[in-house]
């Protein structure tokens, strides 16, 4: 069965469902959703397959069955995602862990309420041809770094037993090309991302994962404005109900979001193949930690803990921050529990 027509039959389904009965007046549904204004969600970068379990929830009906409505604003690089949410100008917003960490230490109302990437595919990666297998063998080595990393990478460099002056570290680029032309040995980044976006274009790659070299970070962390939070928390609870259906239905049909991405909701010109690879390379992130025994989106307090302990230790956290003052899990756990 194709996509329009499935598409045309839950249409056709909901609109028998928001029809019966109701002459001139509003349906049960439309009553809630004139109730409470529609939620605002700040992506971080690019509507992409990174995003699919979102768009799978508005495609699959997952947030109107939860009586949600929802419009996702895509982010990039110019683009200030957590300032957005702290100013209002969006509820909630994802994020990777870092840069919520440092939001929070400067005093931003934000809270953490679930996670996507219950590990992050953060990596540090080399050409499979010359393979950087471990943190010693950057002795010597040119890695290109986010700047807002470089702390944790010199922290990992300096764990290792290396002189971070050992290693040369340089600015990284969205697109990590500068690794296949030799002017750096290592690229650190996403390997379900620039490390799909190497091997689809033929270039194997080696990868250390930073969750196992001992730098855990989360990613698609889902936060929102505290006040916000506690002032909609039936409305957040229901987004997150939807948001858990939405990639539960993606990560069951990775060929049918990775068309639609492609197809209707990404960016314009997204590859299918690299976003096929995407949502299969970010499966066992996504489905790991507490995502197996609690249900996907749950948080992992004690992971946040120790996150917080390596911001802490490489001077970035100063407070006394903790996971329970950074996260509130009642939501998604919440939203687990009655779905």
């Amino acid at each position: 069965m194709s996509f329009s027509h499935l598409s045309q039959q839950r249409r056709r389904v909901l609109g028998l469902g928001l029809g019966l009965g109701l002459g001139a007046a509003m349906s049960p549904l439309r009553h809630a959703l004139a109730a409470e204004a529609p939620l605002t969600f700040q992506l971080s970068w690019i509507k992409s397959i990174q995003y699919g379990g979102y768009f799978a929830g508005l495609e699959a009906g997952a947030f109107s069955r939860n009586r949600i409505e929802v419009a996702f604003n895509s982010g990039g690089p110019n683009i200030d995602p957590v300032a957005n949410v702290a100013a209002g100008q969006a509820q909630l917003g994802d994020r990777p862990i870092g840069p919520l960490i440092v939001a929070r230490e400067r005093g931003m109302p934000i809270k953490v309420i679930a996670t996507v990437f219950q590990r992050s595919p953060l990596s540090i990666m080399s050409l499979a041809s010359k393979p950087i297998r471990t943190v010693q063998e950057l002795k010597g080595k040119t890695v290109a770094v986010a700047t807002s990393n470089k702390p944790l990478m010199l922290n990992l460099i300096r764990d290792a037993g290396l002189d971070p002056m050992s290693v040369n570290i340089v600015p990284s680029a969205p697109d990590p090309s500068a690794l296949v032309s030799g002017q750096i040995d290592a690229y650190s980044g996403y390997s379900t991302n620039q490390g799909v976006m190497l091997e689809t274009r033929g270039v194997k790659i080696f990868s250390l994962n930073a969750h196992d070299l001992g730098m855990p970070e989360t990613a698609g962390t889902i936060y929102g404005r505290e006040d916000f939070l506690h002032a909609n928390r039936d409305q957040v609870v229901r987004f997150l109900k939807g948001a858990v259906g939405g990639w539960q239905w993606a990560l069951s049909h990775k060929e049918q979001i990775a068309h639609l991405m492609v197809e209707k909701y990404g960016a314009p010109g997204l590859d299918y193949k690299a976003q096929y690879a995407e949502i299969v390379a970010s499966d066992p992130f996504i489905t790991a930690g507490p995502a197996k025994t609690k249900g996907l989106l749950a948080l992992d307090l004690p992971l946040y803990d120790k996150i917080i302990g390596v911001y802490r230790k490489v001077g970035i956290v100063k407070s006394d921050m903790s996971a329970a003052s950074l996260c509130d899990s009642s939501f998604i756990d919440a939203a687990l529990a009655s779905s």
